[in-house]
């Protein structure tokens, strides 16, 4: 996993009082943060629901993939 390191040349606009209020990035920079982005949020999803689907494996609420299969081509005649 590629890291970020600090940038020598930060970047910032300043409102009337100097205060920070946005940075300027550079685009490769950019990029990588929303491909990080996607990766947590496709972690959370994944720890969200792995409690539910345990429960359902544990309770018998599930079923194999063939039987699935089976049931889908049912379903299209």
């Amino acid at each position: 996993m590629k890291t970020l390191a600090a940038a020598s040349n930060e970047r910032f606009l300043t409102d009337a009082k100097g205060r920070r209020t946005a940075v300027v990035l550079d685009l490769p920079t950019y990029e990588h943060l929303r491909q990080v982005e996607e990766e947590l949020a496709d972690i959370q999803a994944y720890d969200a629901a792995r409690n539910r689907v345990r429960a359902e494996v544990q309770t018998g609420q599930c079923t194999t993939l063939a039987a699935y299969r089976a049931k889908r081509a049912r379903k299209a005649k």
